[in-house]
């Protein structure tokens, strides 16, 4: 009788994760290699750092846009669920993991990501994608990585390799 109860506590438990394959995400999001590695930028007057590796942002795991159908499938099952958990799951699960897309800057590649699951889709979210800059100080071209935002991808601000760059 113990190892049932303790069976099914397990289970009900289990159930609750959030996990990327609970909801829909299969195909890791492969970034361009222009865009891996330990960025710095300037906001608010403070240095901040964001990583870029193959498969993760800041530690989040990428994963492929899923079809319209199967987003509309999810959005509903996360729109049932988060009711039941009192509206804090779909945050979490937004958080948790990112939808990433392919994404062209005048030809050159780049990506956009978003919160999984997000209602609008590819109309939000941020834009990544590796630029050469010129250096005000030496007139030298660095790598730098443009950052803008939304649909229209309005710029936001530049991130550089080393943080003597940034002014």
């Amino acid at each position: 009788m113990t190892t049932a109860l303790f069976m099914l506590a397990i289970i009900v438990m289990g159930q609750n994760r959030v996990d990327a394959a609970s909801w829909g995400a299969k195909n890791l999001f492969t970034t361009p290699k222009e865009t891996r590695g330990t960025w710095y930028y300037k906001q608010e007057g403070k240095i901040k750092k964001l990583k870029i590796t193959t498969h993760t942002f800041n530690k989040i795991k990428l994963y492929k846009m899923l079809s319209s159908n199967q987003a509309i499938k999810w959005t509903k099952k996360l729109a049932k669920t988060d009711k039941k958990s009192g509206y804090k799951l779909a945050q979490k699960v937004g958080t948790s993991q990112y939808e990433a897309t392919d994404f062209k800057f005048y030809k050159t590649a780049g990506f956009a990501a978003n919160g999984w699951l997000s209602s609008d889709r590819a109309d939000s979210g941020h834009t990544y994608v590796a630029i050469k800059k010129k250096d005000k100080s030496n007139n030298d071209k660095v790598d730098a990585l443009r950052v803008g935002n939304g649909a229209d991808n309005s710029f936001l601000y530049y991130c550089y390799k080393s943080k003597k760059l940034i002014k």
